[in-house]
């Protein structure tokens, strides 16, 4: 065989350059094949040739990642009828299901009958353009585009345009016609849909201002000072502001036309305006309004003339959204307001500054004046409110401050008037204070405290004490309870009830209940093992929801079982609102934790407390021990404390001991442990004895 292409080849080659012509040749078509593959590959876009057949012949691989899910079915000679089919059995059209063959009859005609672009959405969500094109004797070349993006940008406009508020317009440029009007500019102008398509943008316009309504409709154009004059349907006229945006779509030049009727838009800015200045609930000035008010009084006052300033705090208010919802609430406040309205001067401006706070700048009146109101606000806030079929009572306090008497400066007039509030709500709510230098005095003291305590607690200049708990019939020190110190530089010992409420209000008693949990345990390791040690713990470490947490890690970290630590909760604890107080107490007595409740006797639902509550302890306040040989009452109270206790089967503790006689009596009537100076101070750990205590 070799040997006769040989000699067929040496034919050839006697007879001349045939061969060397057709080698040419096919290097020459290899070539073209090739950079029309490069060619293809490319493109941006999808590429695929089909013969006359619909068979095929040449793709780029942009065409198979379009078809992605198809592209195994791809190969030369393959019919495209074919992969359709298959295509469809997969699921990969999904406009094909459930007309499956009609699609495929409907894509094979598109194919044999081209030039018009149509489009075809895939299973996986795009959305593709196919552009197709008979080559006379080469079959059909196809374009693929990828416009799914374009797709969700004209819908988007879409849903943009036909669901925005503001009336729309798309208005061709090259017509003057109105080509689609959303749903308010056919409200807007009074006609029906069909009625504004194809409308002239003139009839929108007065004649005199139509030429140049055309020119700016064909533009770009923004101007929030040019008003336009144009017309509804129903003749009338009315101002608005234009904005148009030049744009392509579909195939003709368009503008986008935005319109804004002014007189709503002045009226929503004057609304705007005063909500700006007023509270939306009762109409009043709101607290900006007060500010600038009360700037504006002091600015025009005359040099002796009182302008005063009256807060007033509702009382109980928040019992009223507790217990009836903030409609109740809303509906209070809002009588409120009118009430007081009833009471003031003309000449005088009721605020609402807050949620229950109020504000009345007097101007021109007497200080006696504005006192004697304050006092009928009062009075009038005292009176029931009945909201709804419910009787509420509520009630009202008031702090106040005037110039030029006490300050002619704005800002300092309003923090004295709250100094004021504050200091009548301390000393007994529903009354009138005036302000006292003395407030403003306090009030420095103590931001120098807060300031104070702060970087103590820092600086770790805090120090826990700790106070003997002795059984009265042996003598021997049981308990020891941990008392927190703060020995100030210069104010010397500060009063644990001073700082432990500034830790309070400064968002600290975590912080400090850690400590003290932590050095505690840490140092009652060391003492015997029947000797206990008790920690005082604050309301809110209950309502901060971390006390278990904080209490285990103590106990793990210094090794001190859990039956050796008490924890001194004290009714407060029990007046917490929902079921956390009782199920945390729970948890911590399966710990084996005891749980004392101190300063029994004063508060108000303590023997439900005691029934509610697995308490192992409960203390005797000493107000009941100071006045033990005085008073027979506090006598009849603490023996019946006693017995309960010892039904109860809960040790009873006695504070404040002491005398002898005191712990005498205590013992005689079966009191189990005592506390007091009769039995040793607070003391620094350092001085403390390991070796058990007895008291002769």
């Amino acid at each position: 065989m070799h040997r006769r292409f040989s000699e067929d080849q040496s034919g050839l080659e006697r007879r001349g350059q045939p061969v060397q012509s057709l080698d040419h040749a096919l290097e020459a078509a290899s070539r073209a094949e090739k950079r029309l593959r490069e060619a293809i590959e490319a493109l941006p876009q999808g590429i695929v040739f089909l013969d006359e057949n619909d068979r095929y012949i040449l793709w780029n691989k942009r065409y198979s990642e379009i078809y992605e899910r198809s592209a195994d079915l791809l190969a030369p000679g393959v019919r495209l009828a074919d992969t359709l089919r298959v295509g469809v059995e997969r699921g990969d059209y999904p406009e094909a299901i459930g007309r499956e063959e009609s699609w495929i009859a409907d894509r094979m005609k598109r194919l044999h009958q081209p030039g018009v672009r149509h489009e075809q959405w895939l299973a996986n969500g795009r959305c593709i353009m196919i552009e197709e094109r008979k080559v006379d004797g080469c079959g059909t070349i196809g374009i693929r585009v990828d416009i799914t993006d374009l797709k969700h940008k004209e819908e988007n406009f879409r849903l943009l345009f036909e669901r925005n508020p503001l009336p729309m317009l798309v208005y061709d440029v090259e017509t003057g016609q109105i080509r689609s009007a959303n749903e308010s500019a056919c409200a807007f102008f009074g006609y029906a849909r069909e009625e504004m398509a194809d409308m002239s943008a003139h009839a929108l316009f007065p004649r005199d201002v139509r030429a140049r309504a055309s020119a700016m409709l064909g533009s770009d154009y923004s101007n929030s000072n040019d008003c336009w004059q144009m017309l509804r349907s129903d003749g009338s006229s009315v101002e608005a502001v234009i904005a148009t945006r030049l744009s392509q779509l579909e195939g003709y030049s368009a503008t986008i036309v935005s319109i804004f009727d002014v007189t709503e838009r002045r009226r929503i800015e004057q609304r705007m305006t005063h909500m700006a200045r007023h509270d939306e609930l009762t109409g009043l000035a709101n607290r900006a309004h007060c500010r600038e008010h009360l700037c504006e009084a002091l600015n025009q006052s005359a040099p002796n003339e009182t302008v005063t300033i009256a807060l007033v705090d509702l009382d109980h208010f928040k019992a009223v959204n507790d217990t009836y919802g903030h409609m109740f609430g809303d509906a209070v406040l809002t009588e409120a307001a009118r009430r007081m309205l009833k009471l003031i001067p003309p000449d005088a401006l009721l605020c609402r500054i807050g949620g229950d706070e109020f504000a009345i700048i007097f101007r021109r009146s007497s200080l006696a004046q504005a006192e004697l109101v304050a006092k009928s606000v009062i009075t009038t806030l005292s009176e029931p409110f009945f909201v709804h079929g419910h009787l509420i009572h509520i009630g009202a306090t008031v702090g106040f401050a005037c110039s030029p008497h006490d300050s002619r400066d704005p800002e300092t007039l309003l923090r004295y008037a709250d100094l004021a509030l504050y200091a009548a709500k301390e000393e007994q709510r529903g009354i009138c204070r005036p302000f006292e230098t003395s407030m403003d005095e306090a009030a420095q003291q103590k931001s120098q405290l807060e300031k104070d305590f702060r970087i103590a607690v820092r600086a770790g200049d805090l120090e826990v004490h700790y106070q003997p708990l002795v059984n009265l019939a042996t003598g021997e020190v049981e308990c020891y309870e941990s008392l927190l110190r703060w020995n100030h530089p210069e104010r010397g010992l500060v009063p644990p009830e001073t700082f432990v409420q500034l830790a309070e209000d400064m968002g600290l008693i975590d912080h400090l209940g850690r400590f003290v949990l932590d050095q505690a345990c840490k140092e009652a390791v060391n003492w015997p093992e029947h000797v206990k040690v008790a920690v005082n713990v604050s309301p809110l470490q209950f309502r901060n929801g971390n006390l278990i947490s904080t209490v285990i890690n103590a106990l793990s970290a210094s090794g001190l079982a859990a039956g050796r630590l008490e924890l001194e909760i004290t009714e407060a604890v029990m007046m917490e609102k929902g079921p956390r107080p009782g199920a945390i107490i729970r948890n911590l007595r399966a710990f084996g934790i005891g749980i004392s409740l101190d300063d029994f006797g004063t508060g108000y639902s303590s023997l439900s407390y005691l029934l509610d509550y697995p308490f192992t302890k409960i203390k005797i306040d000493k107000a009941f021990i100071l006045n033990l040989h005085q008073e027979a009452k506090s006598r009849a109270v603490i023996r019946s404390i006693i017995g309960l206790g010892r039904n109860l089967g809960l040790t009873v503790a006695a504070e404040g001991i002491e005398s002898e006689i005191q712990r005498a009596y205590l013992r005689e009537e079966g009191c189990v442990q005592g506390q007091g100076y009769l039995f040793g101070k607070p003391e620094p750990a350092a001085t403390l004895r390991h070796a058990v205590s007895r008291v002769a």
